[in-house]
């Protein structure tokens, strides 16, 4: 009698978390702002878990995948199936990874910008009085 085979016996997707995250919801035309309003979480979160400065927590990482469409194997650990992408080449990828980069390289910027006007309006009413 044959073997059955079964998601272990495929190799394993050497992506990164953030990268397949990205990949599936590309594939599935998610946004991460669709994903973050229906996460309650901010959209820079999820920016946060598509570029790999963080990751999310299991509860999150379960719905990230039912949302998307693959296995939470597969999302956390490249094991299973990958998303179909419809033929988008390797440079539109990089091309939509480096721009998704770039966005969250702007929110961090109107964050400190926003600090920083902050603490200026607090010394500038310090010294008013």
């Amino acid at each position: 009698m044959p073997t059955r085979a079964s998601i272990f016996d495929l190799s394993a997707d050497s992506d990164t978390l953030g990268n397949r995250i990205s990949r599936a919801m590309e594939a599935s035309s998610i946004s991460a702002s669709e994903v973050a309003k229906t996460l309650g979480v901010k959209k820079s979160t999820v920016e946060a878990w598509e570029s790999d400065r963080s990751a999310p927590r299991a509860h999150h990482l379960m719905r990230v995948a039912g949302m998307i469409g693959v296995s939470p194997s597969w999302l956390l650990g490249g094991v299973g199936e990958a998303p179909d992408v419809d033929g988008i080449s390797d440079e539109v990828r990089l091309i939509r990874k480096q721009l998704v980069q770039i966005k969250a390289m702007r929110d961090q910027t109107t964050e400190a910008i926003e600090n920083i006007e902050i603490a200026l309006d607090r010394l500038v009413k310090k010294e008013a009085t």
